[in-house]
């Protein structure tokens, strides 16, 4: 209105060339606005005079900015019990995050350790600059700090920490994932995603942090949740790989931060809110296709999918309202409510499908999908566990594949091998692991694997001797049956841990104590092998070059008790290491399991239906 008549509250003539206020200016002004608005003079004067005051106060903070380059920052410091306290402080953008979070303490009488500070949707690093960090005059910073309550406080004193402590194990895990195997990437059907090692560990950190995050909201605790996501956010960002164009996830995680931001109140966070909505709608077109037409071509009209748009259309419709868009918000409320009748679920359906056995997640996602329809819905929850059995089993055999083969998923140029192909081989007789290898060796081209396997097969049984790690409990078995250790250990790395072809293997190349020539070259080859690698282990010292002859080994039983003390030291280090990891991972993974794939899926959506009826009240559309 201001604007529009050209009033100027900090200029002439409402202030003197003092920089004072005059008085006599603004209850004139007061006297001409009063009847306009419908108020009494003296509350239009008191308003006009507070409207003053946060005008000339800008315009100081401006000047201190540009001058001295101070700025003047909003703070917001929700807390647990629901209230909010706000007030502003003065900061030079040349210092520390950590002093910002020094002088808020002050303010706050509270430990700057239990502080975090959020501006933009991203955390402010303590040993970097504010102006690193984008904070200028004017900027908003929301502060997570303890509540009031002993109980409340004792948690929150923890929450930092706790943040801190699972991204150091979620670290520890993914670093040694490789190895041990604790965690893999999968698509929501169960099918394996093979991605390079550092995409693959930002992806996982990401992944993990995110399920962490979802799992405290679960149980209500949206401060550390949105912590816990924000720090996925930075794991996602730093993911370089269009998968996260065509997946749900990012998109997702999106839309849980603006929903944690709705259950703290934390209206200042509203144009993060709108970037992180906008970027959600963006990817989910990207996933599902436009109006949800991939979706459709793929499972049907009817799609679960729909349950994360219906939070999305709520959240925009929220976000329409604190902008004063009401015709907007509005229209956007109407689409919430359309969408939750469609989704809603029928009591008696649900009850008679839950009698069958099935468990409540499985029930609403069915009748979701099927619309209320409980014969559909028993067929569509069959299909589905059928479709994720399979899928989980053909990944497992593709990770164990390329394992045995040494197919590294993570090198720049892996190439996913067909198992197609692979099951096409083995109908014509090929083992596997030599159709795999084959494939890997030919890229795919099922001609150049024949030819492979038919002018060298040799040379990969010899690849076999390199790649294959030997399960000791099956050489135990085969040592059982009178084979040297060695001659056994070869046998399974030749049949990549096939227990029968082993032994018919060795039953086949070892006659009266005698080696054939296919196993002498056999032993030839690994020996050189391990001769090349560098191994210094017993292994490579006692394998028998033949069993014809009544030599002995070369290598003195000095060196050979050593080697075995050695390798012996190095198994019991490992053990303990992987016993440690075990329980870590136990820990780290108790209240993920509480949530799952379909966790978005299976929304109950009360919560959304609360917020409609009390967003429509607000806007008189009752």
């Amino acid at each position: 209105m201001f604007q529009s008549v050209g009033i100027k509250l900090w200029e002439a003539p409402y202030l003197t060339r003092e920089r004072q206020i005059d008085a006599a200016e603004i209850l004139q002004l007061a006297e001409q606005l009063g009847p306009e608005l419908g108020i009494p003079t003296d509350q239009c004067m008191q308003g006009l005079a507070a409207l003053q005051r946060n005008a000339l106060e800008k315009l100081q903070s401006k000047e201190e900015f540009k001058n001295m380059g101070v700025a003047t920052v909003k703070i917001r410091a929700p807390t647990q019990t629901g209230s909010n306290r706000e007030f502003d402080l003065k900061v030079k953008i040349t210092e520390l995050g950590s002093h910002l979070c020094e002088l808020i303490s002050q303010r706050l009488s509270l430990d700057p350790r239990k502080l975090k500070l959020v501006s933009s949707g991203k955390i402010i690093s303590g040993l970097r600059s504010l102006q690193e960090q984008n904070v200028t005059n004017g900027s908003t910073l929301m502060v997570l700090v303890m509540a009031h309550s002993e109980e409340e406080a004792k948690r929150e004193c923890s929450t930092f920490d706790r943040v801190h402590k699972i991204r150091t194990d979620a670290k520890m895990l993914i670093n040694e994932n490789d190895s041990s195997n604790f965690m893999s990437i999968e698509d929501q059907s169960g099918n394996a995603i093979f991605l390079p090692k550092e995409e693959k560990q930002s992806l996982l950190m990401g992944l993990t942090l995110y399920e962490k995050g979802k799992a405290a909201m679960t149980v209500g605790n949206f401060e550390e949740a949105l912590l816990l996501l924000l720090e996925a956010d930075h794991d996602f960002r730093s993911c370089n790989s269009q998968l996260l164009d065509v997946v749900d996830n990012y998109a997702l995680l999106n839309l849980d931060i603006v929903w944690c931001y709705l259950c703290l109140k934390n209206l200042h966070q509203l144009p993060d809110a709108e970037q992180r909505l906008k970027m959600c709608e963006l990817k989910f077109q990207q996933s599902y296709g436009k109006n949800m037409q991939r979706v459709t071509e793929i499972r049907g009209q009817q799609s679960n999918e729909k349950i994360p748009l219906v939070r999305l259309h709520l959240l925009k419709a929220i976000l329409y309202f604190y902008q004063n868009k009401r015709d907007d918000a509005r229209t956007m409320f109407r689409v919430v409510e359309t969408e939750l009748l469609k989704l809603r679920i029928d009591d008696d359906c649900l009850s008679r499908l839950m009698e069958c056995g099935y468990s409540m997640k499985e029930c609403r996602i069915a009748l979701r999908a099927c619309t209320n329809d409980v014969e559909a819905s028993i067929e569509f929850i069959h299909n589905r566990r059928q479709t994720r059995e399979t899928n989980e089993k053909r990944s497992e055999r593709e990770r164990k594949l390329y394992k045995t083969i040494n197919h590294d998923a993570s090198s720049g140029d892996f190439q996913r091998i067909k198992l197609e192909l692979v099951d096409q081989l083995m109908e014509m007789g090929y083992p596997e692991e030599l159709a795999g290898l084959a494939l890997k060796r030919s890229l795919n081209d099922i001609n150049g694997a024949l030819n492979e396997l038919a002018v060298n097969s040799e040379g990969l049984r010899s690849e076999l001797l390199r790649t294959v790690s030997v399960n000791e409990e099956l050489q135990k078995k085969l040592e059982a049956l009178g084979f040297d250790p060695q001659i056994a250990l070869i046998a399974l790395k030749l049949t990549a841990n096939d227990y029968d072809r082993a032994s018919n293997y060795l039953f086949t190349n070892v006659q009266n104590g005698i080696y054939s020539e296919a196993l002498q070259r056999a032993i030839v080859e690994l020996n050189s092998k391990q001769s090349t690698s560098g191994c210094n282990s017993a292994e490579e010292h006692t394998l028998p070059t033949s069993n014809n002859s009544g030599e002995k080994p070369s290598t003195s039983k000095r060196t050979a008790r050593s080697s075995n003390s050695t390798d012996e030291a190095k198994k019991q280090k490992n053990i303990q290491k992987k016993e440690m990891l075990d329980i870590l991972f136990k820990s780290f993974s108790q209240d993920i399991r509480k949530t799952d794939e379909d966790s978005h899926l299976d929304l109950q959506l009360d919560e959304e239906a609360k917020l409609l009826q009390q967003y429509k009240q607000l806007l008189d559309m009752d």
